[in-house]
């Protein structure tokens, strides 16, 4: 009964969205798991290790088996922002064409040498299995070996940064002609023409 009971609570969990995949690149999209992430005090989403293995389930990274499993070995998630955040200032600096922050360079490449998980095979495929022990480091590993891969190649070129105020997400642009404006027409998009309205009416008046 006390398993079936936790198995009803993963399910429970996981079924809570952590953040909208919108970035087209794993590392893109943990680096969206800020809301307005350009203001002062973004809208944090990964509030602690709970939230950031469900981010982790979500996107594909982990299963939910082993979310489970590292659910029971709780880890401080502050260096899950901390390589968070140099991620998103290197990307950052990209979509804008700024010079590359080297610290964050350098921290990231420290983290993507660190040891990965062990690869198993699973009834759908290869999967990562981190040692619980291990998790975070290994968790981390992957990202930041993600995002090197993604900023290394000529798909750097295609990321793109939401015009939507202080939203601040970032996307890979595979539009043609990179027009590509928002993180979501249905959410910034709309807000944008939204204002644009506002503003042409009162104008008029």
């Amino acid at each position: 009964m006390p398993a079936r009971q936790s198995n009803t609570s993963a399910k429970s969990a996981l079924a809570k969205p952590i953040a909208n995949r919108i970035g087209g690149h794993l590392a893109l999209d943990f680096c969206n798991t800020a809301g307005e992430h350009l203001a002062t005090q973004p809208d944090e989403m990964l509030i602690d290790w709970e939230s950031f293995l469900r981010w982790a389930t979500q996107a594909g990274l982990i299963t939910p088996q082993t979310y489970a499993e590292l659910l029971h070995h709780p880890a401080p998630v502050d260096k899950v922002l901390h390589i968070r955040e140099a991620i998103y200032r290197i990307g950052l600096a990209i979509a804008r064409g700024d010079s590359i922050p080297n610290r964050d360079l350098l921290i990231l490449r420290e983290h993507a040498n660190a040891p990965k998980p062990t690869v198993a095979i699973g009834q759908d495929g290869l999967r990562w299995r981190p040692d619980p022990q291990q998790a975070p480091q290994q968790l981390l590993a992957i990202l930041a070996s993600e995002a090197l891969s993604l900023f290394c190649s000529p798909r750097s070129s295609r990321i793109g940064i939401c015009e939507g105020g202080l939203c601040g997400w970032l996307f890979l642009d595979e539009s043609r002609g990179k027009q590509r404006r928002w993180c979501d027409m249905k959410d910034c998009g709309n807000r944008a023409k939204a204002r644009r309205y506002y503003q042409q009416k009162h104008k008029t008046e």
